[in-house]
């Protein structure tokens, strides 16, 4: 597969998958053995929109991201309402009899179940970022728009799993089984990848708006820079046994493809100044970073069961294949 292919294509991560949970008669039975029947008849209705929602998540997920986007959004409010009144736990005078089940999203047969709320908002967090990432990858990146809102999409993505990194990943594993799609390596690996799409994104308007070759050199460095600390943590365990051979060569591709775009952009710039030695070097070093990425990697398989694909052929195809090659 020629690099300038490979170089348009993205990722997106397919949702978390659970198992059907009955909030409504737990949370009433804590109330009411609690405080009292009347208590429970006066939060009967909010309740219900509880049990709604967590119903319509069970289900197939809606055709469009965007609808699934905003139930997972309206879930994770009202799960942060619901940590602050039902105390959900093993112990005999808490919520006791809710589990949550989540299935590993790279590896479906692993599963984590737990008596804890941060499971259940993390697993909601997680399956945000996803849904935001299908949103990015559905737009047409052959148009300057299509790209800006692609960018934007793979943004909130990030910002999903840098949220979950910082704020539950912690929490849901402390005491807990806990899958590594929701660990802190792998959401952090997401996120530098969400933002290495995002920042991709927004090259390939840099080029379609003629940019100056150093503008478009420092914007592909960043992008090559995200994509190394992902291709660094997929490398590194637990990662690098969980994920399929084909995710890991798409992102060591990528950052290489990368590296290699921002010598030839900066070789441009070199070039306008006839500083030639200089622009050699550049030259060669993008094409042998890329001629190393291309041999350690034969490329033969792709992300299949967890993700989706895409590609586009906007204007701002890579030419490092034919440009690069001394």
């Amino acid at each position: 597969m020629a690099s300038s292919a490979v170089s348009n294509l993205m990722l997106a991560i397919h949702e978390k998958k659970t198992n059907s949970v009955d909030l409504y008669r737990p949370f009433r039975n804590y109330v009411t053995f609690t405080y009292s029947e009347r208590e429970a008849q006066l939060i009967d209705d909010d309740l219900e929109t509880v049990k709604q929602l967590r119903s319509d998540l069970e289900r197939v997920p809606d055709p469009s991201p965007a609808a699934r986007r905003d139930l997972l959004i309206s879930y994770y409010k009202a799960l942060c309402l619901v940590e602050t009144r039902f105390p959900i736990s093993a112990e005999k005078h808490q919520v006791n009899a809710v589990t949550f089940l989540w299935y590993d999203a790279f590896k479906q047969k692993q599963k984590s179940t737990q008596q804890n709320i941060h499971l259940e908002k993390a697993a909601v967090l997680f399956n945000l970022g996803a849904a935001y990432s299908q949103i990015g990858l559905g737009h047409d990146r052959t148009t300057v728009d299509g790209r800006r809102q692609a960018s934007h999409a793979f943004i909130a993505a990030a910002g999903a799993f840098v949220y979950l990194k910082d704020n539950l990943s912690s929490k849901a594993a402390i005491g807990q089984s806990l899958t590594v799609d929701l660990s802190v390596d792998c959401v952090g690996m997401l996120e530098r990848l969400m933002l290495a799409q995002a920042q991709e994104c927004v090259f390939e308007n840099s080029i379609a708006k003629g940019s100056t070759p150093g503008v478009s050199a420092k914007i592909a460095r960043q992008v090559g820079i995200f994509y190394e600390e992902a291709f660094a943590a997929l490398t590194t365990s637990p990662l690098k046994e969980h994920f399929e051979k084909g995710w890991i060569s798409h992102v060591q591709l990528k950052a290489a493809v990368f590296y290699s775009e921002a010598c030839f952009r900066y070789g441009k710039e070199l070039h306008e100044k006839e500083e030639i030695a200089e622009e050699i070097a550049q030259l060669r070093s993008g094409a042998s970073r890329l001629a190393e990425a291309e041999a350690k990697k034969p490329y033969s398989s792709w992300p299949s069961a967890t993700t989706t694909v895409s590609s586009s052929d906007p204007a701002t195809t890579s030419i490092m294949a034919t440009r690069l090659v001394l």
